[in-house]
């Protein structure tokens, strides 16, 4: 018996490609404030303020990209525009509320590196590992969020558990923000903005075993 055309090898590709081409549309949308700073004002600490009032609306859009790769991993198939809103919507205030911490820490580490730079430069490699750190602890925290319902405490209690307990994602993961940094640094600009709805499946599909266990775990103690 010949397969319809929905179980068709190219009508699946081409149905991932429309996904990933119009939740990363939305994700742009959403961050479009920061996009147009980025060319009109150059990233200094003088200029951080600016930086990060427009960078909020990045949390947000983030999380409801990563819940719609997950979807997409889980059910193969996803209605881009309802998805992505409604998971934009429904995860807006533990999402914005989660970034604001974690913005707020990561442009006061970037100040600091610019200070430590000019008074104490041995001092510039301690901030940037705490930089790296949690950008790290960003790719358990973000999905975590999206996935359980979890309070400000615990969400950075289990999210720091699950990055030294699972370590083989964790350099998965890793390699994700290696990879980032290689586009950026080959093609200067705002270009790898383009590949977040791809970066995102990545990492919610890194994460499907980690995501299992938790919630293992989870089931376990609320009995």
């Amino acid at each position: 018996m010949s397969k319809s055309i929905i179980e068709r090898p190219i009508y699946q590709i081409i149905n991932y490609i429309y996904a990933f081409f119009m939740t990363n549309l939305y994700f742009l949308l959403l961050i479009s404030p920061f996009i147009m700073v980025y060319y009109l004002a150059e990233f200094t600490v003088q200029n951080i303020l600016l930086y990060y009032v427009t960078l909020i609306p990045f949390g947000p859009a983030f999380a409801a990209l990563l819940k719609t790769m997950d979807k997409l991993i889980s059910d193969k198939a996803i209605r881009p525009t309802a998805d992505f809103w409604q998971f934009f919507v429904q995860n807006f205030k533990v999402s914005i509320k989660y970034w604001l911490i974690q913005w707020t820490i990561l442009v006061i580490l970037i100040i600091d590196i610019y200070y430590a730079n000019l008074n104490i430069p041995s001092l510039s490699i301690v901030f940037l590992i705490f930089i790296l750190f949690f950008l790290l602890l960003m790719l358990y925290t973000f999905p975590i969020l999206t996935r359980f319902e979890v309070k400000m405490k615990n969400l950075f209690v289990v999210s720091i558990y699950s990055m030294f307990r699972y370590l083989k994602v964790t350099l998965l993961n890793a390699t994700t923000l290696i990879a980032f940094g290689i586009i950026y640094y080959a093609v200067p600009g705002i270009t790898v903005l383009f590949f977040m709805s791809l970066i995102c499946f990545f990492i919610m599909y890194n994460l499907q075993s980690v995501f299992k266990l938790l919630e293992a775990q989870f089931l376990n103690q609320e009995k």
